[in-house]
């Protein structure tokens, strides 16, 4: 009988559900060789993944997003708790500026999924329940903010009426014309993104709208996340997408020329290639810039520039991403 869960957070409760069968298979089976089954990082993937994982075409790469391995416990020079810089920007809680008028929100510390590379990791996340509120206040004093970032964790796992109550804060700041919301439900968790619907249906009217997903592999790509993409972008939403550069899941021109053909079809356009930040517990995901400049000189032969993402990375106390 199938299971009725719709996320995982016991590993052995995952790999049951891919079979005996799949998991046996030589390259899933290499992918699981190294499986730490007591992360520090704690274990999560929804069954809308688990599914995409059963029907790819290269399901170790989609594997090696999502399952701990215990090449997370090396200690790395350079990868440290907080790479990008998020604590030094904090201005007040949930709030992070380091970009001139414009605000990120951490709206949650809930995600879809729990991303092996996360560079959040190891940041002290905690639930506001007073988010609202005090982004409110926050924006009252700064009346220069003209584009508000729903980050997080991921701010389309909070309830309808919490995501309400924090656009409707941001709305009340006549400074603030754009809202852009960075998410990774459309492919790990579209029945939750698409609770919102109503609410992202309103938002056009009121802000200029930007949608970041963050789509890795073309594989993550389905049915589901067409109707998300299709719907939003129909209501009026810019959408965009944000790739990292990972070892053992893109690292390679065909897999990165597909993924920026496929989004493509479903209304999405790429928009950044990250190099790996360094966060603690990462190291073994990375491409070094030469290889990552290469990749993507080849698939800039390939595609229309339109559909060649920046490559770049977050170094932190810059003023913007730095070009690789």
């Amino acid at each position: 009988m199938e299971s009725p869960v719709t996320a995982f957070t016991q590993i052995s409760d995952f790999l049951e559900y891919l079979s005996d069968d799949f998991t046996a298979n030589e390259a899933v089976a290499g992918t699981l060789a190294g499986l730490d089954r007591n992360p520090k990082f704690p274990f999560l993937c929804s069954r809308h993944y688990a599914d995409l994982i059963k029907k790819a075409s290269e399901p170790a790469a989609l594997l090696h997003e999502i399952l701990p391995t215990t090449e997370e416990l090396a200690s790395v020079p350079g990868f440290v708790d907080d790479p990008v810089g998020d604590l030094p920007a904090g201005k007040a809680e949930s709030i992070i500026q380091k970009y001139d008028r414009r605000a990120l929100i951490v709206s949650t510390a809930t995600c879809g999924a729990r991303c092996r590379f996360c560079f959040r990791k190891n940041y002290p996340f905690q639930n506001n329940p007073d988010v609202a509120r005090q982004v409110s206040d926050w924006l009252d004093t700064h009346n220069d903010i003209w584009e508000v970032i729903l980050s997080g964790g991921d701010p389309l796992t909070l309830g309808p009426g919490a995501f309400r109550d924090l656009a409707e804060a941001i709305a009340m700041h006549g400074s603030v014309t754009t809202l852009r919301i960075h998410t990774r439900l459309p492919v790990m968790r579209p029945d939750v993104a698409m609770q919102h619907f109503e609410l992202l249906r309103e938002l056009p009217a009121r802000f200029d709208c930007v949608l970041v997903s963050h789509v890795d592999h073309p594989d993550e790509l389905d049915e589901e996340s067409q109707a998300v993409f299709g719907q939003l972008k129909y209501c009026g939403w810019t959408l965009l997408n944000q790739s990292v550069l990972l070892k053992g899941v893109n690292n390679n021109a065909d897999t990165l020329e597909k993924l920026s053909r496929r989004l493509f079809e479903q209304g999405v356009l790429p928009y950044y290639l990250h190099q790996l930040d360094h966060a603690n517990g990462v190291a073994h995901f990375e491409v070094n810039d030469d290889e990552a400049r290469r990749l993507i000189a080849e698939i800039r032969t390939r595609l229309p520039g339109y559909l060649v993402p920046k490559l770049v990375r977050e170094i932190a106390g810059e003023k913007s991403k730095t070009p690789v």
